[in-house]
C-alpha cells in the first residue's frame, strides 16, 4: 500500500513539474517559435555552411526552409559572411604564438514582397587560439571546432532575432500576419 502511494506521488509530482515547465514558456535550447510569416523561409547566401546550419536549425524551430524564393513567405539574405584568422602575438624569433579568431556576418530578412522584417544586421565574434609551431596539427582541429562553435553561435542569434519578428503590427489586407 505505501509503495502505491509513493508511486502516485511520483507520478503526480513529474505530471505537477511538467505542467510548470511548459506553463513557464520553457524550451529546449534551440527551440524557439517563430511567427506564421516564417513559415516557409528561403536562406540564401555565399557560405554553404552557415547556409546548411540556419535551415538545420530553422527546422529545429518548426518550419520548413523552401528551396527557391518563389515559394518563399520570407528571404533570409546572408548579404557577407567573413572568417578571419589575425596575428596576436609573436614570440622572440617572430614566430606566431596568438591569433584572434573572427567570424562576422550581416544578414537581413525581407518578406516576399520585399518589406523589410529585419533590417541589415550584423553579428561578430572573437575568439582567441593560442599557438604553437610544434602543435601544429592539434591547432588546426582547435581552429576549426572554434570556427564551427562560432557559426552555431551567430544561427542561435539569428534565430533569436526571427523569433522576436511577429505580433507588434498588422500587415496589410487584414492577412493577420504580424511583423516588427
Amino acid at each position: 500500500m505505501a509503495t502505491c502511494k509513493t508511486r502516485m506521488m511520483r507520478t503526480l509530482t513529474a505530471i505537477l513539474l511538467s505542467a510548470l515547465l511548459a506553463g513557464c514558456g520553457f524550451h529546449l535550447r534551440g527551440q524557439v517559435q517563430l511567427a506564421p510569416v516564417m513559415s516557409a523561409p528561403w536562406v540564401t547566401g555565399q557560405n554553404q555552411a552557415l547556409v546548411m546550419d540556419l535551415r538545420t536549425a530553422l527546422r529545429q524551430s518548426g518550419v520548413q526552409p523552401v528551396k527557391d524564393a518563389a515559394s518563399a513567405t520570407v528571404i533570409i539574405d546572408l548579404a557577407t559572411v567573413e572568417y578571419t584568422r589575425a596575428v596576436k602575438s609573436v614570440d622572440s624569433q617572430g614566430t606566431a604564438t596568438g591569433y584572434t579568431l573572427e567570424y562576422e556576418v550581416l544578414y537581413r530578412v525581407v518578406d516576399r514582397l520585399g518589406r523589410v522584417l529585419v533590417e541589415n544586421t550584423s553579428l561578430s565574434f572573437t575568439r582567441d587560439l593560442v599557438y604553437k609551431s610544434t602543435e601544429l596539427l592539434q591547432k588546426k582541429q582547435e581552429e576549426e571546432a572554434l570556427k564551427i562553435s562560432m557559426r552555431q553561435e551567430i544561427v542561435r542569434r539569428i534565430i533569436r532575432r526571427l523569433g522576436g519578428v511577429a505580433f507588434n503590427r498588422q500587415a496589410p489586407e487584414g492577412s493577420g500576419v504580424v511583423f516588427v
